[in-house]
């Protein structure tokens, strides 16, 4: 069973919202261009594309990862009670049900959500990125490829066309890349369907999780190419909850993780100083503040 680690005591508290969640806008009609900032991080991302599936490579780590997000979202799934009883408990437990996943990278998550019978949109920004996704994915079974649809496209843009139309919107280690991070959350939320569920991983803005996600694993370690991580994009959970509660999303579960870098290994731990992982639910349609 799934801790819910947020606060000592296991409850979760709701919080005003502070001064750091700026006024939400719609997106504009015309997509935006990539700012030098975004670009940098596509392109940082983008230089390890053709070993994004390299289990014992610089992505390793991320691999290791879905080990425990990938049971986080299943579990969450279902514990909203859309999942059809015959497929609980089955290796197609997520049967029937569409997920977005935002910044998908390499497809790492992707696929393994789809294996669990999902259809599932990967999106990205890096064209490297999606090629490496989709060249993997044909290597697969028909079945699993005929489940998964990968698009170079930004959020805001998917939106438009996509609006209230995922059961669940996954948005893992994607938070601490993004300088905008109101207006990401916000156009996932709009692509969510009421009662549906959004997800989310990344580290916490920490000084453990600054020196063990960056200073040991980018330039003592090298288990992370360096410039993966930057302090001012890391975000507390509290302020994630704050963001999503404007946009009518509840906060319901919050795990705090820790990777064991001499094992390659993730874990649930009670305290979320290092990284963690959030499932809030979306809520029946109110206008935006």
């Amino acid at each position: 069973m799934l801790r819910n680690s947020l606060f000592a005591s296991g409850k979760l508290r709701h919080l005003p919202a502070i001064a750091i969640v700026p006024k939400l806008t719609r997106s504009s009609s015309t997509a935006k261009p990539l700012d030098a900032v975004t670009q940098k991080e596509v392109r940082h991302h983008e230089n390890h594309a053709s070993e994004w599936w390299n289990q014992n490579g610089t992505m390793s780590a991320l691999h290791a990862l879905n080990e425990i997000r990938v049971p986080f979202i299943r579990d969450g799934i279902v514990s909203r009670g859309i999942v059809k009883p015959a497929y609980v408990n089955t290796t197609k437990v997520l049967f029937g049900q569409n997920i977005l996943e935002v910044g998908c990278g390499g497809g790492l998550l992707t696929e393994h959500l789809a294996r669990l019978g999902a259809q599932v949109t990967g999106i990205d920004l890096g064209v490297k990125l999606i090629e490496a996704a989709r060249e993997h994915v044909k290597c697969s079974s028909p079945e699993l490829a005929n489940r998964v649809v990968y698009k170079m496209e930004p959020v805001d843009q998917h939106a438009k066309t996509n609006c209230e139309c995922y059961d669940a919107v996954i948005v893992s280690e994607v938070l601490e890349h993004v300088n905008d991070k109101v207006a990401l959350l916000e156009a996932s939320v709009r692509t969510l369907k009421p009662g549906g569920s959004i997800f989310i991983t990344t580290l916490n803005k920490t000084i453990p999780s600054w020196f063990g996600g960056v200073i040991l694993s980018e330039y003592v370690l090298g288990l992370v190419p360096r410039g993966t991580h930057h302090w001012d994009k890391m975000i507390s959970p509290l302020d994630v909850q704050r963001i999503l509660d404007t946009m009518n999303c509840e906060t319901v579960m919050v795990n705090g993780s820790t990777y064991d870098f001499w094992s390659n290994n993730w874990r649930w731990i009670n305290n979320n100083q290092m990284c963690y992982a959030l499932h809030a639910v979306k809520q029946p349609q109110r206008e935006y503040n």
